[in-house]
């Protein structure tokens, strides 16, 4: 008998619905503790974080409330504009002359119709406002689902080639490179897609690597393609997405290398993409996030951070020395260049033992310390 999930009324369809609507509940649960949703005053601002997807659900429980929310803020509306014509009868009563009376009427009909008109204004504006949060909850719920299953995709992947490569070991069939025989590879048979990653590229073609931060959000693919504003606002699948996908410079060469590989990704206020960047901030915190993971389809890397800069975006008219146009280390001046650059930006500097040899990776995303701000992190690679 196939299993039904059930809270209350509501039936879900799968088990991960179902968990879903037990954390709004509890979601749920915790705003009414602690708030006051019978002052009018609350119930708006929970109305507006919702909005504003500072409050998100994951089920149709959470879309319940909201309209819970929104009818009350209707009906403090309504309650607001009956005070309002009680206060223009009031007047009306005080009212001496027939001239007053008479104005007193037009002016109450113009109000009843701005009343009727602001209304049906917010009527509207409420359904368009849930019609865009649900597409909006649907549109992440599914973008997240689709980058669990690439995670997933690559854990199993690597976990195979673990049992593939101890059991060839004790056979002593291991190919010398320790790869599928039949893993994808470049033209001229010099470099094998890493195991974790083959699936995935034969997929997506735009794969260029995976990137890994320990203990927070980023767990993510890495793709690249000849235009950079590509994938700013597409998800891994080329489906609109406000939140992008992290993607590598264009004029990067990830097989090379190049000497400063630049990634880029939204700052997004959920945390999602480099929304969590911001944290490094704080040298507490990016003493403990130190090393960064980054794997090209080629070859595991770690990095670790040597510095954390905010800079302006510049333009072509303003002559500020641009971060995001160092790709290689021409010469030992450009290189030092860059370090000069990244030292006066800098809010940590861990810069001393950096030379034209090594191999950087750049982090780069939005800020708002400035117009126009970006925050960067540029690691060194150590392994």
């Amino acid at each position: 008998m196939e299993e039904i999930y059930r809270i209350g009324k509501h039936e879900f369809a799968t088990r991960e619905e179902w968990e879903g609507a037990q954390r709004d509940v509890e979601k749920i649960a915790s705003i009414v503790d602690h708030l006051d949703i019978d002052d009018p005053e609350v119930v708006e601002d929970i109305y507006n974080l919702v909005r504003e997807g500072r409050i998100t659900f994951e089920s149709k429980l959470g879309t319940v409330f909201f309209c819970d929310i929104s009818d009350r803020v209707a009906q403090n509306l309504k309650d607001q504009l009956e005070e309002n014509e009680i206060q223009w009868a009031r007047e009306r009563h005080r009212a001496k002359t027939g001239q007053i009376q008479k104005k007193l009427e037009r002016k109450e009909d113009q109000q009843a119709q701005i009343f009727k008109m602001l209304g049906i204004g917010c009527a509207i504006l409420a359904a368009l406002c849930m019609f865009v949060y649900g597409h909006s909850v649907y549109s992440d719920h599914k973008a997240a689902k689709k980058l669990e299953e690439l995670q997933q995709q690559k854990s199993i992947s690597q976990a195979l080639d673990w049992y593939t490569d101890k059991i060839r070991g004790e056979e002593g069939t291991a190919n010398a490179a320790g790869m599928p025989q039949d893993a994808p590879s470049l033209p001229d048979e010099t470099r094998t897609v890493l195991p974790e990653y083959s699936t995935m590229y034969s997929s997506y073609p735009d794969l260029v690597g995976w990137l890994r931060i320990e203990d927070t959000q980023i767990d993510l693919p890495v793709m690249q393609t000849m235009d950079n504003a590509y994938y700013l606002h597409v998800d891994i699948n080329g489906a609109e997405d406000v939140n992008g996908t992290l993607f590598m410079d264009c004029r990067n060469d990830f097989v090379k290398p190049s000497t400063n590989l630049i990634i880029y990704g939204h700052n997004m206020k959920s945390g999602a993409m480099f929304g969590g960047l911001k944290q490094y901030l704080d040298e507490a915190y990016t003493l403990e996030h130190s090393r960064i993971q980054f794997d090209t389809i080629y070859e595991r890397q770690t990095y670790e951070v040597i510095a954390v800069c905010l800079s302006q975006v510049g333009y072509e008219d303003d002559g500020a020395y641009r971060y995001y146009n160092f790709i290689e280390a021409e010469s030992e001046v450009v290189f030092e260049a860059f370090l000069d650059n990244i030292r006066n930006c800098a809010v940590y500097d861990r810069t001393q033992d950096v030379t034209a040899s090594d191999s950087l990776l750049t982090l780069s995303t939005c800020n708002s310390y400035v117009e126009d701000g970006r925050l960067f992190i540029v690691a060194k690679k150590i392994g």
